[in-house]
């Protein structure tokens, strides 16, 4: 199987490092597009009337600066790396289901992001369902 489109998850970690290098090596042996995201983590009692009414709120404005200066970061060292990539800021109440939202969204055929804490076999397979 090949993989076309690759979403890869990113945060502002030493793993995020180690991820984007992976992911360029894997895109560029197999000539994937990829996007690059970053979630914003929604408290449902914070976040309350901006989830609602869509009302600004200067905490979540500045959890999205903090996200989108990752997401460009990010962008530079694909770059650096010889790849072009597409970036989104993601938000949503849970982390996981907003990457496997913009999976589905994007078409994507494999999910690329770090693993925190885990070694040995538990870190190279974190899991194995199809993303359909």
């Amino acid at each position: 199987m090949s993989y076309q489109k690759i979403l890869v998850a990113i945060d502002d970690s030493e793993t995020a490092d180690k991820v984007i290098r992976e992911a360029a090596q894997l895109a560029k042996a197999l000539n994937s597009q990829i996007t690059v995201v970053g979630v914003v983590t929604l408290d449902p009692y914070l976040a309350d009337t901006y989830i609602r009414y869509g009302q600004g709120n200067e905490l979540i404005d500045r959890v999205k600066g903090y996200v989108r200066d990752n997401l460009t970061k990010a962008e530079q060292k694909f770059e650096g790396l010889g790849l072009s990539v597409s970036t989104q800021i993601l938000e949503g109440i849970s982390i996981h289901q907003e990457i496997i939202n913009a999976s589905q969204n994007l078409g994507s055929d494999l999910i690329i992001m770090g693993s925190h804490g885990r070694t040995g076999f538990k870190q190279f397979v974190l899991c194995t369902r199809q993303i359909s």
